[in-house]
């Protein structure tokens, strides 16, 4: 999936997740609740763990 169509698709999680990767460069602000906590508020958590486990799975195959 595209960062076009993410943006289209789920605005929500993909500012949260840009926001994320962002923070990544700026390791001196304050702490916050682990990523997949944040998704799982932002887009669900039946929808970010199924989203999650096929990421997952997929980077297991292309390890392959």
């Amino acid at each position: 999936m595209s960062a076009a169509v993410l943006t289209t698709v789920a605005p929500t999680a993909s500012t949260r997740i840009l926001a994320d990767v962002t923070a990544l460069a700026a390791p001196e602000q304050a702490p916050r609740e682990p990523a997949l906590e944040r998704l799982e508020q932002a887009i669900g958590r039946d929808f970010a763990d199924r989203l999650v486990a096929a990421l997952s799975e997929k980077s297991a195959d292309s390890r392959r």
